[in-house]
């Protein structure tokens, strides 16, 4: 297979950062993806990029990570965004250009960060654009596998919240002909529409999170000493801040983000992790519960955040919230009924993790030629 030499800035019709898009346009969940120096930061309402694209992270802890991206999406000014040239296949040089490692240029001490201008001089070894969109068709076969094990984990989350909603909702839970409601008042919050006055059944209470189970601090880590290996980091952001070799907190787990922008973002993992700028909740008999309870008071949650510089969002004020909390029996039902959905994601995340390691083998042997196409 023959190859040839290119400059990062002659492959590329656009290599150019995004436009700043402020904090409080950024949502958890939304109609378009952002994308900035970390990659995923969330969505948002509008776009100002709609195609097919490489992102480069250009600052932050992990500039120089690659997203292959197509569609409709938001890139901020800490993103650059690359449009191929015709005669290159977009998916094959975000493999390339994931194997150049290109935080290993990010030159400021402070703010680690990569220059368009030093990007676009960088060399990189291509094949011809035959054997580029051989390797990309290969290759994404992986990708397309592991795009459809995602979509089956969104429908099966949806299944667990529409559950949710049925049952403590819209109260048409196992048995509610036979319950008596009652009038009840919301004490601290309230949802979209829902009326301040309500009636409930008579076996719920409006009380604090804590009568449930509580959420607990977690312990920080600075990325020098973290000791390379598959534990995820989970800290202020939508995705780890980095990895570790040794976790603590153990098992199925939620956390919700500390500080930041994201602070409040509610999240559940299925394995070990270390929980570090983030608050985390264990107790296997109530954590699908709890997880579809503060999912639906997502926009409760994200109005504890407090502090003027930094917003932060403290576990005795997650504590606190008071939720609608149901007999015991129901929630250990619902809990155990949801419980099946959330093990076919996990099965489903382990088959991702897999087919992400048999293509991470395979795609530099066919970069470099070792492997035919």
């Amino acid at each position: 297979m023959d190859f040839y030499i290119y400059r990062l800035g002659d492959l590329f019709t656009r290599f150019s950062s995004g436009k700043n898009l402020t904090s409080e346009k950024i949502f958890d969940k939304g109609e378009y993806p952002v994308y900035g120096g970390n990659g995923l930061r969330g969505y948002t309402s509008e776009y100002n990029f709609d195609g097919e694209c490489i992102i480069i992270g250009r600052q932050g802890a992990k500039c120089g990570n690659i997203h292959y991206f197509n569609g409709k999406g938001y890139m901020t000014d800490h993103a650059i965004v690359g449009v191929s040239k015709n005669g290159h296949d977009s998916r094959f040089l975000s493999y390339a250009l994931t194997a150049l490692d290109l935080n290993r240029l990010s030159g400021q001490a402070a703010q680690p960060g990569l220059a368009v201008s030093m990007l676009k001089k960088q060399k990189i070894q291509l094949p011809s654009s035959e054997n580029q969109f051989r390797i990309a068709e290969i290759i994404s076969v992986y990708d397309n596998l592991i795009d459809t094990n995602n979509k089956r984990i969104k429908l099966l989350e949806q299944k667990a919240e529409n559950l949710y909603k049925e049952w403590f909702v819209r109260f048409r839970f196992p048995g509610y002909k036979n319950v008596e409601f009652e009038e009840k008042k919301p004490r601290g919050w309230q949802v979209g529409t829902d009326d301040k006055k309500h009636f409930a059944p008579t076996i719920f209470k409006y009380d604090e999170l804590r009568n449930i189970g509580s959420f607990k601090r977690g312990k920080n880590i600075t990325t020098a000493k973290m000791i390379e290996g598959d534990i995820p980091v989970i800290s202020a952001g939508l995705q780890p801040s980095g990895y570790h070799n040794e976790a603590n907190v153990y098992g199925e787990s939620l956390t919700i983000s500390a500080s930041g922008a994201n602070a409040g973002y509610l999240q559940y993992h299925m394995k070990d992790i270390w929980a570090a700028d983030c608050s985390y909740y264990q107790e296997d008999a109530t954590i699908w519960f709890v997880y579809n309870t503060l999912k639906y008071l997502q926009p409760v949650i994200s109005n504890l955040q407090c502090g003027s510089a930094q917003p932060h969002v403290y576990p005795k004020n997650i504590n606190r919230l008071c939720i609608l909390i149901p007999s015991q029996e129901l929630i250990h039902k619902y809990n155990d009924y949801v419980k099946t959905y959330y093990d076919e994601i996990k099965i489903l995340n382990q088959q991702n993790q897999l087919l992400t390691k048999q293509r991470d083998m395979l795609l530099p042997r066919l970069m470099s030629g070792k492997l035919e196409v």
